[in-house]
């Protein structure tokens, strides 16, 4: 038995082939890019691979489908996020922080968008507060994450002082992540300027704003393990 093979054959199956793995390509790049974004912490990343994903979807269903439904919707889609983009970009530029705004949000959560940071900073307030000023108290649930700006606060465990708590530190944030009572007094040694984040309006922000409660959750075990190790260092021996 013996086989012939037409002339022109073979060039056009295969180049069927290749048109439809192209059109396969890019019907299923938009899904592909949608599911990655929905994947995204980072609201920018997200609203880019949106974009992405809506410009693939418009390609596919014009060059393809010849859809115009399809068209329309992909391109309403795309410009939507698009716009969301520049409502970031307003907000990041039109933001403004006072100089202890600027030391919270620079040593805290650098990480975060000023748009962020600024819905961060309205769940508390810059309070000044005399010496003997408690920030936590030993048995009973904290009700402000604490960002101690300038002075020095002690830590009492029983009664007894077990440590100190240096300017630019965290306080409060054990209690703040687990809901539970606190395990120490925090009583300010002088004069002390901090930041109070209220709990309640802290974990609903948190819950609304996912980028938002991760930066928090870095931010109070970073701030942890840090007090962590000042405490289980031994003292300089003098010289």
């Amino acid at each position: 038995m013996r086989f012939e093979f037409l002339p022109g054959r073979l060039p056009t199956a295969m180049h069927i082939d290749s048109a439809l793995l192209n059109r396969l390509l890019v019907g299923n790049i938009e899904y592909i890019l949608l599911v990655i974004s929905m994947m995204m912490t980072n609201m920018l990343w997200l609203r880019l691979l949106a974009i992405a994903s809506g410009v693939a979807g418009f390609i596919y269903s014009t060059w393809w489908l010849h859809d115009p439904v399809g068209v329309f919707w992909e391109t309403v889609f795309t410009l939507v996020n698009v716009v969301q983009i520049l409502i970031i970009k307003y907000r990041n530029v039109t933001a403004r922080f006072s100089p202890d705004d600027r030391d919270f949000y620079e040593r805290i959560f650098p990480q975060l968008e000023p748009h962020q940071m600024r819905r961060l900073l309205k769940t508390g307030h810059w309070r000044t507060a005399p010496a003997g000023t408690e920030l936590t108290r030993q048995g009973e649930v904290v009700s402000h994450l604490c960002f101690l700006n300038t002075g020095s606060v002690e830590v009492q465990v029983n009664g007894a002082t077990v440590g100190t708590c240096p300017p630019k530190s965290l306080i409060g944030e054990i209690s703040i992540a687990s809901g539970q009572p606190a395990t120490a007094t925090v009583a300010a040694q002088n004069e002390i300027h901090y930041l109070a984040l209220e709990r309640h309006a802290l974990h609903k922000l948190m819950r609304a704003e996912a980028e938002i409660a991760h930066a928090v959750e870095r931010s109070l075990r970073r701030n942890l393990e840090t007090t962590l190790i000042q405490r289980t260092q031994p003292p300089a021996s003098g010289v």
